[in-house]
């Protein structure tokens, strides 16, 4: 049975956090969890956005849109 995601990837939802990923202010670096350290967080973006942008809808590559979404979640945390 797949697990179900708690986010969207429907194509409005993705270019919804592409777009905030692009514009939003973003730390030089940030701490996902315990073993997630981000040290260049603009380099994260930029890698999970071309993996988005060459294969979406690929559901294969959404943890490249999960990422985006938690670190937006990290973001609104702050």
């Amino acid at each position: 049975m797949a697990q179900e995601s708690k986010y969207s990837y429907d194509e409005e939802s993705v270019k919804a956090i592409v777009h905030w990923a692009l514009t939003a202010p973003l730390p030089k670096e940030a701490t996902l969890s315990e073993s997630e350290h981000i040290i260049d967080t603009s380099m994260y973006v930029h890698a999970n956005i071309c993996d988005i942008n060459q294969h979406y809808p690929d559901p294969f590559y959404n943890p490249a849109i999960d990422r985006l979404y938690r670190l937006k979640e990290f973001m609104e945390k702050q």
